[in-house]
């Protein structure tokens, strides 16, 4: 009888399967290396305990540091494994219904690629990727000995299989650039979601610029060279989807249809990762050439990035507040597109950690990182549910 049920609901996650799922897991990883840069960035200490915390010296920095920051220390570090586990048991059952799904169903994989204005979410498992390839090393370094001792003996490998990534990423966002120069498509259709290209290349980008600053000689320059080029990719089409999406917009108004509006702030998740990958950029430079940057660049760096998504955020929050209002937290509706709201509670806490680091050391800055992280579990853990009902066709099925 247990088999059977499995089986009905496997059948369900097949013939309703989306690939913003993939999102999904994306955002428990997000939420699991929010937690590994608010330990590391924003934890005072004490000159003796510099670098990059793990699990060892965090259980010293709680054992020392007393109130708040000793709780705070202990449950970052459930906060990392669980929300980490999460993301890769999810990023491997979406792979699973994924791999299933085009293999039943092989003539709605080629419709949904010849489809310019839906395609860009095939590039939705190379986000998911990406952020596996970040956990993997977070989880890593702080919980096992062995690859933090040894980690430049592993960069070589993490290179090569970062390469692998790159070229998933950039060949599959000029393939679907090229059909969309080839095919056209109606300006009046567009949506934000047609920046899930340049997110995944940021994406992309920011993994490679960690090895780029960690490793020495060719090896560094390498994959500094690769991540520069996606880099420039991602940059360039955010740059130009953004203004035709905002001169459309400013003609015709914001979408109708519901599902279109939260990938309005995929932009913030975007400028995080970009102004991350210039700060690793930075620490590149200051590694090749053996000359220290100044901290006012860092500072003006992530400030001007932070300002940036502050402002952008709330234009959002306004235009959107109907929406939120009605649907965030709905149990009457839900649909995959709302995965996409985790990502800028992420990516804003993720940057106010090194707004801390690097410019505003206040306690403010902390609090908003914190108000961020717990705002991005509180809507998590609701979707997640709400997508299980919905699955099963309990609830969250009308609009």
């Amino acid at each position: 009888m247990t088999d059977v049920k499995r089986e009905s609901f496997f059948e369900r996650l097949i013939d309703q399967f989306n690939m913003l799922w993939f999102i999904m897991a994306l955002g428990f990883g997000g939420t699991s290396v929010a937690g590994f840069a608010f330990v590391n960035n924003t934890l005072p200490r004490n000159p003796p305990m510099k670098g990059m915390l793990y699990f060892d010296k965090i259980n010293e920095y709680a054992g020392n540091a007393g109130g708040i920051y000793t709780a705070l220390a202990g449950y970052m570090k459930i906060h990392m494994v669980l929300f980490g586990l999460m993301h890769l048991v999810a990023l491997f059952g979406v792979t699973v219904l994924y791999i299933t799904w085009r293999r039943r169903h092989p003539e709605k994989f080629q419709e949904l690629l010849a489809d310019t204005h839906r395609n860009s979410v095939l590039i939705a498992p190379i986000l998911a990727y990406g952020m596996a390839f970040n956990v993997f090393l977070v989880l890593g370094y702080v919980f096992i000995d062995w690859m933090r001792i040894n980690v430049q003996l592993l960069l070589p490998y993490a290179a090569a299989v970062y390469g692998l990534l790159w070229l998933w990423t950039m060949a599959t966002a000029i393939r679907l650039q090229a059909i969309a120069l080839e095919k056209g498509f109606d300006v009046d259709k567009m949506h934000f979601g047609w920046l899930l290209i340049p997110f995944a290349l940021a994406m992309t980008t920011v993994t490679g610029t960690g090895i780029s600053y960690l490793a020495h000689g060719g090896l560094a320059d390498v994959v500094f060279f690769l991540s520069i080029t996606s880099f420039t990719m991602a940059l360039f089409l955010l740059m130009v989807k953004l203004f035709s999406l905002f001169k459309s917009h400013y003609a015709k108004g914001m979408p109708e249809r519901i599902e279109f509006l939260p990938s309005f702030f995929i932009v913030v998740p975007i400028i995080t990762l970009l102004t991350i990958s210039m700060l690793r950029y930075g620490y590149y430079f200051q590694h090749k050439f053996h000359v220290q940057l100044p901290a006012a660049s860092f500072a003006l760096l992530v400030t001007a990035g932070f300002g940036l998504m502050t402002w952008y955020m709330a234009l959002g929050l306004f235009m959107l507040r109907d929406y939120f209002r009605k649907y965030l937290f709905s149990v009457r509706y839900f649909d995959e597109s709302q995965w996409g709201l985790i990502c800028p509670m992420v990516a804003y806490a993720v940057l106010s950690t090194f707004v801390y680091k690097h410019g505003l050391s206040y306690p403010l800055t902390q609090v908003v990182t914190l108000l961020f992280m717990i705002l991005d579990v509180v809507i998590l853990l609701s979707m997640l549910t709400r997508q299980f009902l919905k699955v099963k066709g309990t609830c969250c099925t009308d609009a």
